[in-house]
């Protein structure tokens, strides 16, 4: 039997552990390989009471926890989230900011409010989720142009909602 290199093994592992700061904010959710190389240079408190991955090498077995805080504070700079397709749907909860439906990722479209042709920028505040039928039925108009009204009118989130989003992807591949 050939001898199992466990960093090689780790790496194409496709499990996620998340990795929180000192004061427990989230910081990332990272690999089982960097969580593993994060435990073994005694950078991370390791609490095995908590859910963990348990993982088989040829000598031994590796608990690694699926949660992970660091033993040192990290600041982090102030970042703007960026307005992305899947931030946008997000922020407006996959509803359609012109008529009220519920959106899927399949025929959910981002609709920019003054229109790109018409010097609207692609921002935080001239994007919204649309429904395929009214973002064709507004068209190359603005709203009032096309005589419809937006639900709620559009505004740059937080950053914490980045973070929410995160633990919210995370709980979801955990459970699953």
């Amino acid at each position: 039997m050939k001898y199992l290199d466990l960093h090689k093994y780790l790496k194409g592992m496709k499990k996620q552990v998340l990795l929180l700061n000192q004061d427990n904010t989230p910081l990332n959710i990272i690999t089982v390989s960097k969580a593993y190389k994060l435990m073994t240079r005694d950078k991370v408190w390791v609490d095995d009471s908590n859910d963990c991955y348990e993982l088989l090498s040829i000598s031994k077995i590796v608990k690694i926890p699926k949660i992970l805080i660091l033993k040192y504070y990290v600041k982090l700079p102030y970042k703007k989230a960026a307005p992305s397709r899947q931030n946008i749907l997000r922020r407006d909860q996959y509803c359609c900011q012109y008529c009220g439906t519920d959106l899927t990722n399949k025929d959910a479209t981002v609709d920019h409010v003054t229109p790109r042709s018409k010097g609207g920028a692609s921002s935080w505040v001239n994007m919204v989720a649309a429904c395929r039928k009214c973002n064709l039925d507004k068209g190359n108009r603005t709203p009032k142009e096309a005589k419809i009204e937006l639900k709620t009118k559009p505004k740059e989130p937080s950053y914490g909602f980045l973070f929410e989003n995160m633990l919210i992807t995370f709980r979801k591949k955990k459970d699953a």
